[in-house]
């Protein structure tokens, strides 16, 4: 199971997979209001437009063989092992790239399950106010997804 794990992990980080991370837009409103789930991006950590208008490179367009060369030091000092550029889309055309720590990703599809687990479960918590043991999250997600409840706790 670890090994099926490591490699779904893999195949979610490849350049232009889609991720989630829990972006719920209102995700404190009744869960009626609830955004959808905000999705992003992949991109390559070596890519252009992954370091523009950083502290590194405080220009729009930074040289390709200057990223490139960064990018090969940072690896070298360990330090682009743990995160990835995700390009978040935010709807309406509003895009923004941030650096994520992989271990906050998930697959967009899972991201989207979750969410509707976590919207069922806040709207059972409503019909159910008076209910003495609160419901986990893992009662509302398919059989096959119960794995996301550790990762949602």
């Amino acid at each position: 199971m670890a090994h099926l794990l490591l490699n779904q992990e893999i195949d979610m980080l490849r350049t232009g997979s889609w991720v989630g991370a829990e972006r719920w837009p209102n995700r404190t409103a009744h869960p009626d209001q609830w955004g959808r789930p905000i999705g992003g991006q992949v991109l390559d950590p070596e890519s252009t437009i992954a370091w523009a208008n950083t502290p590194e490179f405080p220009v729009s367009r930074p040289p390709g063989a200057e990223v490139m060369n960064h990018v090969m030091a940072m690896r070298k000092l360990g330090k682009l092992s743990d995160a990835v550029p995700v390009m978040w889309d935010y709807g309406n055309g509003t895009r923004v790239i941030k650096w994520e720590l992989i271990s906050r990703l998930r697959p967009y599809k899972d991201d989207v399950q979750l969410w509707k687990a976590a919207q069922a479960m806040r709207r059972d918590e409503l019909a159910h106010p008076r209910r003495q043991r609160t419901r986990t999250i893992a009662e509302f997600l398919p059989e096959a997804l119960k794995h996301l409840a550790s990762a949602a706790a």
